[in-house]
């Protein structure tokens, strides 16, 4: 005889949300960065007295499309194996802040690397709380 398992019909309110990449997010945070590249150029430009033009905007548009692809990546490693997440997040934004220091020194620099870091390693430590939540 097979015995039949009953429907426990408690589990119905625990649905699971859909697993997404790409949320309001990283939306947002891809316009603060596009802002942040933007603005970091214009800046350049005018102190440096070097031109602000096309190549300037287009290469800030794909260091921020990078940027956001990036952490819609790690995002999705995060699912996986949080702490691996973490450590590749560290070591790219360590080799972020390197490369823009090597290119370009001073005041503005430090000012706009820190700001980008904070708000990548922000972004990355609040998913890693979230998803250590559940």
């Amino acid at each position: 005889m097979v015995a039949k398992k009953e429907t426990d019909f408690d589990d119905d309110d625990q649905i699971a949300e859909p697993r997404s990449p790409l949320n309001f997010s990283i939306s947002i945070l891809g316009i603060l960065f596009l802002i942040l590249t933007e603005t970091f150029f214009y800046i350049l430009s005018e102190k440096t007295g070097e031109p602000y033009g096309i190549v300037q905007i287009l290469f800030a548009l794909i260091l921020t499309a990078i940027i956001t692809l990036f952490l819609i990546w790690i995002r999705w490693i995060m699912w996986g194996n949080k702490y691996a997440a973490i450590f590749i997040s560290l070591l790219v934004t360590a080799g972020m802040v390197y490369a823009l220091t090597r290119k370009y020194q001073g005041i503005y620099t430090t000012v706009f690397a820190v700001i980008g870091s904070v708000l990548f390693l922000g972004y990355i430590i609040l998913e890693f709380w979230k998803l250590g939540k559940k």
